[in-house]
C-alpha cells in the first residue's frame, strides 16, 4: 500500500497567494500529488478559482464574483498572481485536482471545461451540499466524488451510497480510528482537512485516513516520507 496522498489546499498558501497559479505550481514543487481549489461563476458564467463569493479579502476589491464578467476578473493583479479560470488551472496543472465548490451554479459550467481538457479521470469534485452532488451526479455519472462532513456524528453511510462517493471527506477534529474503518468497511477512502498541525498530521494517518488536505504542504510531505 502507498503512501496517503497529499494534498495542498489552494495550492501553497503559505508562500503564495491561495489559488493562483503561483500557490498551485509552488504545491507541486514542494511534493502534493494533489491540489485543491474552490470555484465561483462569474456574472458571464466563466467558471474561476476563488474561494470568497467576493474579491475583498484576497484583493481589496469589494465587489461580488457573481457580480463581474471575466473580462474585470483579468485586470486583478499581475502575471502569475491573478486569479485564473478553472480551464487555465486544467490545462496548466497536471497533478490530479481536489475541485472544491460551495453552491450548485458552478457544476455544468465545470463539468464542461473539465471535459473538454479529459481530465474527468483526475479531478475529485468535493463539497458538503448534497443537491449540489446529486445535480453533479445526473449530469456527470462518470463523475469521482467526495462529500466533504463537519457534523460530529456518524459516517453518513446511506448518502454516500446514494452519491457513489468515492471519497468521505470529513474536517481533522472528526477523525477517529472507528469513524475511517466503518468509511473503509463500505468501501470508501477518507480525506481530511485542512490539517497542518504536526501533531495532527500523525494522528490522523495513525487513524488510517488516506489523503490529508494541508495548507503547509512540505511539512506534511516531510511527515509522509518519515513514516
Amino acid at each position: 500500500m502507498g503512501l496517503p496522498i497529499a494534498i495542498a489546499h489552494r495550492g501553497d498558501p503559505v508562500h503564495h497567494r491561495e489559488n493562483t497559479l503561483a500557490a498551485f505550481e509552488g504545491a507541486v514543487a514542494a511534493g502534493a500529488d494533489m491540489v485543491e481549489l474552490d470555484l465561483r461563476v462569474t456574472r458571464d458564467g466563466e467558471i474561476v478559482v476563488l474561494h470568497d463569493p467576493t474579491l475583498e479579502r484576497l484583493w481589496g476589491i469589494d465587489r461580488p464574483v457573481a457580480e463581474l464578467d471575466l473580462v474585470d476578473l483579468v485586470q486583478v493583479g499581475t502575471g502569475d498572481m491573478r486569479i485564473p479560470t478553472l480551464a487555465q488551472v486544467v490545462k496548466t496543472i497536471e497533478v490530479p485536482l481536489m475541485v472544491d465548490f460551495t453552491t450548485a451554479d458552478v457544476v455544468e459550467g465545470a463539468i464542461e471545461v473539465v471535459r473538454a481538457a479529459t481530465a474527468m479521470d483526475r479531478s475529485l469534485f468535493v463539497t458538503g451540499n448534497a443537491d449540489a452532488l446529486r445535480l453533479l451526479r445526473v449530469l456527470a455519472p462518470e463523475s469521482r466524488i467526495g462529500l466533504s462532513w463537519g457534523a460530529d456524528a456518524p459516517v453518513p453511510l446511506d448518502l454516500l451510497d446514494a452519491l457513489k462517493a468515492e471519497y468521505w471527506n470529513p474536517a481533522f477534529w472528526l477523525v477517529t480510528p472507528e469513524r475511517v474503518d466503518a468509511a473503509h468497511q463500505a468501501g470508501r477512502r477518507v480525506s481530511t482537512w485542512t490539517v497542518d498541525d504536526e501533531a495532527e498530521m500523525h494522528r490522523v494517518l495513525d487513524a488510517g485516513v488516506d489523503a490529508l488536505v494541508s495548507n503547509e504542504i512540505a511539512r506534511l510531505r516531510s511527515v509522509l516520507e518519515a513514516r
